[in-house]
């Protein structure tokens, strides 16, 4: 089967635009040069690789099989390409960051565009679970989170440590203490920050260990909701100690307990590792990250 690389491309471009014309606005070519590179690809094979509707294309099982197979080579083509013509690099290349931690990671990111000032940077925040996702499906370049056990295809640089904190009221009881424990605040009306969400679930397995059931009455989809709601009083919240900035109207105490920090980490798919603007951004990350 003699399939061409412009075709994979084209095919890629598509899955991601979700249609022609956008698909044909991502490679620059027109609308029609993209459909016949598609007829050339969909003719050689015997079941249909996108779904047709009014506004939109979709991936069919066989052609989500393909697009994750083939996007690794397209990654190994950019790479041979960055090894063997580095003339051809500029300082106007794009890249799209997703992080979970924006407050850690604010100041690299900041460094970083001054340093490479023509390039078009785009950051995304979203849960842990979220970012992990965008950078397996090619939806983002460098992902910034908590990473502990990394899936096949994925690099990681630690880049900074940090621990749990608990988000009390004044009026707590613990409010002063140097620490508080899960039993401490078994007892207490518990405010969940996303339940997809790293520290989320970082809480839950904290409460798991000691075998405690805990309360959580209320939901809040940002950390500063979060906050916000204790500071109404209406239960106690968490967060990571370097995601939350210190705030008169709240007590943040450490939660004693827990086994070890959790470090932030760069990430970014193996595959990828040439790609312009993954190896400058990891390069100054290396040389910026706070890990003893």
């Amino acid at each position: 089967m003699d399939i061409t690389l412009n075709e994979i491309r084209t095919f890629n471009a598509v899955v991601r635009a979700g249609s022609f014309t956008r698909a044909a606005k991502l490679l620059g070519v027109s609308q029609p040069a993209v459909t016949a590179q598609i007829r050339k690809l969909e003719s050689r094979c015997e079941f249909p690789l996108l779904e047709r509707f009014s506004k939109e294309v979709r991936p069919t099982s066989l052609g989500k099989q393909l697009n994750q197979l083939s996007c690794q080579y397209l990654d190994l083509d950019m790479a041979v390409a960055a090894l063997l013509e580095p003339e051809e690099r500029t300082e106007n290349f794009r890249l799209k960051l997703a992080t979970a931690s924006p407050l850690i990671f604010m100041p690299l990111m900041a460094a970083f565009k001054k340093q490479y000032p023509n390039a078009h940077v785009q950051v995304i925040a979203g849960t842990t679970h979220e970012c992990r996702q965008m950078i397996i499906d090619r939806d983002a370049d460098i992902g910034l989170f908590p990473l502990p056990n990394p899936p096949a295809g994925l690099s990681r640089l630690a880049f900074h440590c940090h621990g749990l904190m608990a988000i009390l009221p004044h009026s707590h009881p613990h409010a002063g203490a140097e620490s508080v424990t899960a039993r401490d605040l078994i007892g207490d009306s518990l405010i969940a920050y996303k339940d997809n969400s790293f520290t989320q679930e970082y809480v839950r397995e904290i409460f798991s260990s000691e075998h405690l059931q805990p309360r959580f009455e209320m939901m809040m989809s940002t950390s500063e909701h979060v906050s916000n709601a204790v500071v109404q009083e209406l239960g106690v919240g968490f967060a990571l100690s370097d995601d939350i900035r210190p705030d008169p109207r709240y007590a943040l105490v450490p939660v004693a307990g827990t086994e070890m920090d959790v470090t932030e980490h760069v990430v970014w798919l193996k595959t990828r590792s040439q790609q312009q603007g993954i190896r400058e951004f990891v390069e100054m990350a290396l040389m910026q990250r706070n890990i003893d």
